[in-house]
């Protein structure tokens, strides 16, 4: 067989839920050609297998021949303890392009509730009016600008990944929505444009929220909100990426970066996925920019 080939099988079986087929064929693809993308693909199966090591080691060999791999760099920093700003953009498009056609239905198998701690969050300071101008942050499929539609008179959503972009636009909810890096995207809107800027499930892929404070406390208009979600639990007095590729952060932190922009006005706390049968601890904050 071609290493090709061994890749498809190795690929096969990993979709299919069988890491140690999926390594022992990714294993015979790097032994006879040994590409980046073999190399990754083993390092992933190693993943799953539970041994972080031999993983490390793969990714190595895949950084040597694609070291501009943002997919090889954050793996290989969730594993090794590195705490880089934020996760490349290659990586959070190639992980989101690669569950687009399932998500929701992957969200669904996860109790997911993003979406509603955020509305559960907004419900304490407004009802649907129909009034407000929304932009849906990391909008993935629309999960979180479907609960906010009532709210909307204009709702526009921005997300990396063209699968995302192409599974929302079938919810046809959303008035606009901009395919990009969510800092690049906000940068191109006008100052005071928004009432009301959401992030569900969003900021868990990028660890400094400076830049993104600063964007934010821009496009909102005078009492606008900022309503998202964050992981919580290790993450010290600041951010931390851990082992499933995401990051937390600490209340301190959110409080510090928050500094004279924008004010702390309510946060709720809350569990937020169950992931391999464990829950994983979230909170729900919401920031306003200070009235003029």
């Amino acid at each position: 067989m071609t290493p090709m080939a061994w890749e498809l099988r190795g690929i096969q079986a990993h979709e299919a839920g069988r890491p140690g087929e999926a390594a022992a064929c990714f294993g015979q693809a790097v032994a006879t050609a040994g590409t980046a993308r073999s190399w990754l693909g083993l390092a992933l199966s190693q993943i799953d297998l539970g041994e972080p090591d031999s993983a490390i080691a793969s990714l190595r060999q895949a950084a040597a021949l694609a070291p501009q791999s943002g997919v090889v760099s954050h793996l290989l920093a969730m594993l090794t303890g590195e705490n880089p700003g934020r996760a490349p953009d290659g990586y959070v498009a190639w992980l989101f392009n690669t569950y687009a056609a399932g998500f929701d239905d992957h969200l669904a198998t996860l109790g997911y509730r993003g979406p509603d701690m955020l509305m559960a969050l907004a419900n304490r300071f407004c009802q649907p009016q129909h009034n407000l101008d929304i932009v849906d942050l990391g909008c993935g499929t629309g999960l979180c600008g479907l609960a906010f539609r009532d709210h909307a008179r204009q709702l526009d959503g921005i997300d990396l990944s063209s699968g995302m972009i192409e599974q929302a636009a079938r919810r046809g909810i959303y008035d606009h929505l901009h395919q990009g890096d969510i800092h690049a995207v906000l940068a191109a809107l006008p100052a005071a444009s928004a009432d009301l800027l959401l992030a569900a499930d969003t900021l868990i892929y990028i660890g400094d929220l400076d830049p993104l404070i600063g964007a934010a406390a821009r496009i909102l208009r005078p009492g606008g909100s900022f309503l998202f979600t964050v992981e919580t639990g290790a993450a010290g007095s600041g951010f931390r990426l851990g082992r499933s590729g995401r990051y937390t952060h600490a209340d301190g932190y959110i409080r510090e970066i928050a500094g004279g922009r924008l004010q702390v006005a309510d946060q709720a706390n809350g569990k937020i996925r169950v992931e391999a049968g464990v829950f994983t601890e979230g909170c729900a904050w919401r920031l306003v920019r200070p009235q003029a």
